[in-house]
């Protein structure tokens, strides 16, 4: 159950939110992209630089720290940290919520001008659990309901995304699971949107698998039939097929 603040203007009680979050891929000394959109990197500035900058940035917006998980690529690297209206930053302990790195807590001082509890990986989520949770989903697909099997998959990416990060490869495979059942619907939006998540973090990761994931957003996306889609995720897939 949520923490609960003081009453907001319905008269209920109000929840303690968790700090916004980004996804962050840095490519190379000069490039990184937050959420899908390319960090700018002045002369004379480090890419982690520049993508603090950008997080105090929306930390200003958002009057309150954001937290954002960093696959940097060049470094094999995976780090969680926060970033304060102020410019300062820190990586998140392990037990605070939204916080996940599979990188060991050095990994972090690029990032952190003042430096929290060291960041590990929580507990894997119990196979057997998961196992169940699959097995309901291929069975709905066996069925034909494929809008109960979309439901169940959403649910099952959200859960193992909240507790473990969007990186963890059973998040990864619960996320391409959905993107199939999407396909399967004839959701190809949705399909298109969440097979290029998974490329893309694939991609970030320099996951050798990217190249199939990439492969089978592109066969989605030949399924839009929304001008603007097909331009906005079209420029993205390019983008991929450079990385992979």
């Amino acid at each position: 159950m949520p923490e609960l603040t003081a009453l907001d203007p319905s008269g209920l009680p109000a929840p303690v939110l968790p700090p916004p979050h980004f996804d962050v891929f840095v490519f190379g000394e000069h490039e990184a992209h937050l959420d899908g959109e390319r960090v700018g990197v002045a002369d004379g500035q480090s890419v982690h630089e520049a993508i603090l900058d950008l997080l105090q940035q929306h930390a200003r917006d958002c009057r309150g720290p954001v937290r954002a998980t960093v696959f940097d690529r060049p470094h094999a690297r995976t780090v969680c940290i926060e970033v304060a209206p102020d410019g300062s930053s820190r990586i998140p302990g392990p037990d605070e919520e939204g916080s996940w790195s599979a990188a060991p807590s050095a990994e972090g001082e690029s990032y952190g001008s003042h430096r929290g509890p060291a960041p590990v990986s929580h507990r894997d989520p119990a196979p057997a659990a998961v196992a169940e949770r699959v097995q309901h989903i291929r069975e709905a697909v066996d069925g034909g309901d494929t809008e109960h099997a979309g439901l169940l998959a959403a649910a099952l990416r959200e859960r193992l995304t909240g507790d473990h990060g969007a990186g963890h490869p059973q998040a990864l495979e619960a996320r391409a699971m959905e993107a199939y059942v999407a396909h399967l619907a004839g959701d190809h939006p949705l399909a298109t949107s969440l097979a290029i998540g998974v490329a893309r973090i694939r991609c970030g990761l320099g996951d050798a698998r990217a190249a199939d994931d990439v492969l089978r957003a592109t066969a989605a996306w030949e399924r839009l039939l929304d001008e603007r889609a097909v331009s906005a995720h079209g420029r993205e897939l390019l983008h991929l097929w450079t990385h992979v």
